[in-house]
């Protein structure tokens, strides 16, 4: 069983990836067979495995500079190998300030080293409102480029 401390390192680098904003560092804490959900399932978003979430990141990331996540909890579960955290996030956009808040869930694997399924509870009706306008902003900047 993975000690609380490797379960909260695992959980750090996960932080510190997504404030670093760079693909490789988001991509290399998850398993070989991660699945990403984004939820809740009322906003229509399929699970993705580590191909679709490295594709769907590759297409956002751009349109989100300075993103950062502040933590306003977490909670380690060693025995189910998981933890929950409640972040919020801000980055600007050429679409406006961007502010979302979230609860997710990160299963671990055994040792703890790696995410094997990354829920996110996302503020759905923010996103449905602002993840749209980015979309429409990144395919228009697209046609533009082509």
């Amino acid at each position: 069983m993975a000690s609380r401390s490797t379960l909260l390192q695992t959980v750090q680098t996960v932080i510190s990836a997504y404030n670093a904003w760079e693909l490789d560092a988001i991509m290399d804490v998850r398993a070989p067979n991660c699945m990403n959900y984004i939820l809740p399932t009322s906003l229509g978003r399929r699970p993705m495995d580590n191909q679709q979430y490295l594709s769907f990141l590759a297409a956002t990331l751009p349109a989100f500079q300075g993103f950062h996540l502040t933590v306003h909890d977490i909670v380690i579960d060693q025995a189910a190998h998981k933890a929950v955290m409640h972040l919020s996030s801000t980055a600007s956009t050429p679409i406006g300030e961007y502010h979302n808040e979230y609860m997710i869930t990160l299963h671990m694997t055994e040792d703890g080293c790696q995410i094997d399924k990354f829920e996110e509870f996302v503020d759905s009706k923010y996103s449905a409102d602002f993840m749209p306008r980015v979309r429409e902003f990144l395919a228009q900047s697209n046609k533009a480029h082509t």
